[in-house]
């Protein structure tokens, strides 16, 4: 690798210090992107998402409903104000999360039935096999979920399989330890705010806590339906997160270790606008920060692999900025270049 690389379309150099283990560079807005191979930003990452609203239907002046904590909580850490969906339903997004792949097309495109309907499966690597190989661990909390493992059977009107992509993944769905790895989030309750009481004991236990998490809320606490007493979706949202977030925040994992919590919107409710609200929060994200730099899916996926020093899963996510500026540096990396 050379000392140093000049990009001359950008007018910027960039000094490459190998020597303190800098992986990739990245630049976007005169600015600097960066990862420390053995010193990420986060050794845990949650992801939470949410459903069907925009940017401006969740956040701020204009949202659709009571958006109270959703403001607060973005204002407080970090915002990503150009982040697109991939695709409509909701299961491409689901999948662009997981693997990086473009599955806006059928039969995902219309949430088909997993495994069971012709060609509802994916046979690509998915981030499970990436985040195993360098050996992490993982976990997806599903709440409503019928059993754990991969079950398709639905026995709750408030869980869907296409919220749940990860039975949607042949080499997950035919293992049985993978399986095992897909568990009911609220076990014993179900509805409207019943909150996830497994993954918030896991949190509050190292020795439990997985790397890699993954949140899908019920029909009512993501917002996809309406549901009483409030039957209001986005008002749904804020109130489920209002009461979620603090918990995940204040939980032993996130107090003592270097942890992130990634939350989202699977897709816009129309196809005239696709910019959707992206929140990081938690003890390394840069407080009050925003940024109009275009995100999408693609990069969510892509910044636990620049974090983790994990290869690419497809061409869709390695051609793609990573959401790293939203992060304070480590303490041994080289100061931005802007």
């Amino acid at each position: 690798m050379p000392a140093f690389a000049v990009l001359p379309a950008l007018g910027i150099s960039l000094l490459i210090l190998s020597a303190l283990g800098v992986t990739q560079l990245a630049v976007s807005n005169n600015m600097t992107i960066f990862s420390l191979q053995g010193n990420p930003h986060f050794d845990y990452v949650l992801t939470i998402i949410l459903e069907n609203q925009g940017l401006n239907d969740t956040y701020g002046a204009h949202c659709n409903g009571n958006c109270t904590y959703i403001t607060q909580l973005a204002n407080t850490y970090g915002l990503a104000e150009n982040y697109s969906d991939i695709g409509h339903t909701s299961l491409p997004n689901y999948l662009a999360l997981t693997s990086g792949g473009n599955y806006d097309t059928p039969p995902f495109d219309r949430d088909c039935f997993p495994q069971k309907e012709a060609g509802c499966y994916v046979s690509a690597r998915n981030i499970v096999d990436t985040i195993e190989a360098s050996g992490r661990t993982w976990k997806a909390y599903i709440e409503d979920y019928p059993t754990g493992g991969c079950s398709l059977t639905r026995t709750s009107i408030y869980y869907v399989n296409a919220h749940n992509p990860f039975v949607y993944y042949a080499d997950i769905y035919n293992n049985a330890t993978r399986c095992s790895r897909i568990v009911n989030a609220n076990p014993g309750a179900s509805g409207y705010l019943a909150l996830p009481t497994q993954l918030l004991s896991d949190l509050n236990s190292t020795s439990t806590a997985s790397n890699y998490m993954w949140l899908t809320p019920n029909l009512c606490n993501d917002g996809h339906d309406g549901c009483l007493p409030l039957n209001q979706t986005v008002s749904q949202q804020n109130q489920y997160l209002s009461l979620i977030v603090p918990r995940i925040l204040n939980s032993t994992l996130f107090k003592t270790q270097k942890a992130a919590l990634f939350i989202t919107w699977d897709e816009t409710a129309t196809k005239v606008n696709n910019i959707v609200t992206a929140i990081w929060a938690g003890p390394t994200v840069r407080l009050g920060y925003k940024s109009l730099v275009p995100y999408s899916h693609y990069a969510g996926v892509r910044t636990i692999e620049q974090e983790w020093n994990l290869p690419p899963l497809t061409p869709h996510d390695s051609a793609v900025v990573p959401l790293t500026e939203f992060f304070d540096p480590p303490s041994s990396s080289p100061a931005a270049v802007g």
